[in-house]
């Protein structure tokens, strides 16, 4: 059960911490990944102390059907030199650690959602995202099946026809590319959005009304993940704006 405040927590002794939905991202004070919408803060503002829902809450031991007969142990602080199993980036606080094979999973990314049924776009163009360890087709921002040889697992969502492929760290970019560029928020209905953009060159693409109707079922995927990446899945038709500009 979710409750809207807590009057103790062992990461942030000797104070309350409420549920808000921030306005402007954030670094979780649990995993120091980037979070926006739904966390809870601190009650003295000038602590300027978040928390990702996954790190308030985070479950002592976990399995990933990613990682058959592989159990995961929380921990509040990583080994040095670490990196995510699932997204590539540095372990540089909370983390789900493998014992057996010395595995890492970021809490956000442990729990990121496997499938999205109902991907729709304004026209009706539904579309159906899978979470995948291993891909065939190309990140559409990277234009690479797999980052580096030094990173063996970059998780990826991709739509059954694999005209959609994002690697989790590739949306991971892009929102702090977003963050530094000026803060990207917009309000629409009093509601703020954080405002994402992705450049991309219109011939990896093509042209023409198929290119059109890919550009719309990009943009709404993108939302979709985006919100699952950073840390608050119930935001992903409100908290997001993306962009997809292409030249």
């Amino acid at each position: 059960m979710i409750e809207e405040e807590i009057d103790h927590h062992p990461s942030h002794p000797g104070y309350k911490l409420k549920q808000e939905n921030m306005e402007r991202p954030y670094t979780c004070d649990g995993c120091k990944e980037l979070g926006f919408g739904t966390c809870y803060t601190c009650t003295n503002t000038a602590c300027n102390f978040h928390l990702h829902i996954d790190c308030v809450y985070p479950e002592e031991i976990i399995s990933h059907p990613f990682f058959p007969n592989l159990y995961f142990h929380f921990l509040k602080e990583g080994f040095p030199n670490t990196y995510c199993d699932a997204c590539g980036k540095d372990i540089n606080g909370y983390v789900y650690h493998c014992y057996d094979e010395g595995y890492d999973l970021h809490p956000c990314c442990a729990n990121l959602p496997h499938v999205f049924e109902n991907v729709v776009t304004d026209e009706g163009d539904e579309v159906k995202l899978v979470l995948k360890k291993k891909v065939s087709s190309k990140c559409y921002k990277c234009g690479k099946k797999k980052l580096s040889e030094e990173v063996k697992n970059t998780w990826s969502y991709v739509s059954q026809n694999k005209k959609v492929h994002f690697h989790v760290c590739c949306v991971k970019d892009m929102v702090c590319e977003s963050w530094k560029d000026s803060l990207q928020i917009e309000k629409v209905d009093d509601c703020p959005k954080l405002k994402v953009k992705l450049y991309k060159e219109r011939n990896w693409i093509g042209s023409g009304s198929k290119y059109g109707k890919l550009k719309k079922v990009l943009k709404i995927a993108l939302t979709f993940i985006i919100a699952a990446v950073i840390g608050d899945p119930t935001a992903m038709l409100v908290g997001v704006v993306t962009s997809l500009i292409t030249h």
